[in-house]
């Protein structure tokens, strides 16, 4: 069957909406993810893993294929969701749940991906301990950054779909 990418979108959304019962930070991922901000919303559930529990479970009853994660940090949950990370990251933990993910992980423009791979840099790891100046000075500040906010060094907040009205 072809592509219907508005269809796609639609399902999306509908997804995206009814994950609404969980929080009410719900994000858009790129074409094919959502990101949800559950600070404040798992106690509710009776915790992160029941949460996460339950979303896999009537999701993948719904027929869709899941890959969650959670972490400390937008950056790290969506590298260990797409990347085949582990599932529950601490902050404590985010550098080694990262360490053998692809550089694409980090949210990279894929010309830069492969840049970065013909120099030798492929895993996370290998940007963990490469020298920081030489690559901002040949590759510009991206990769160090992303990098950054996967470990939490960098703010990177979400962007609901829906924005609450503030309290007054």
């Amino acid at each position: 069957s072809e592509a219907d990418p508005a269809a796609d979108r639609a399902l999306l959304d509908a997804v995206a909406d009814w994950c609404d019962r969980y929080t009410p930070l719900v994000a858009l991922d790129g074409d094919d993810g959502l990101m949800l901000d559950i600070t404040g919303c798992a106690h509710l559930f009776g915790g992160e893993e029941r949460l996460v529990e339950d979303v896999d479970r009537r999701l993948t009853a719904f027929g869709l294929a899941v890959h969650i994660a959670v972490g400390p940090t937008p950056g790290l949950a969506r590298a260990c969701s797409r990347y085949v990370g582990p599932r529950y990251v601490a902050a404590s933990e985010a550098a080694t749940a990262l360490a053998p993910l692809p550089i694409a992980a980090l949210r990279l423009e894929p010309q830069t991906v492969m840049d970065l791979a013909r120099v030798g840099l492929k895993t996370v790891s290998d940007l963990l301990v490469a020298p920081r100046p030489p690559i901002t000075r040949r590759f510009g500040g991206g990769p160090m950054f992303r990098l950054d906010q996967a470990l939490g060094r960098e703010g990177e907040p979400i962007s609901p779909r829906r924005h609450l009205p503030l309290l007054s």
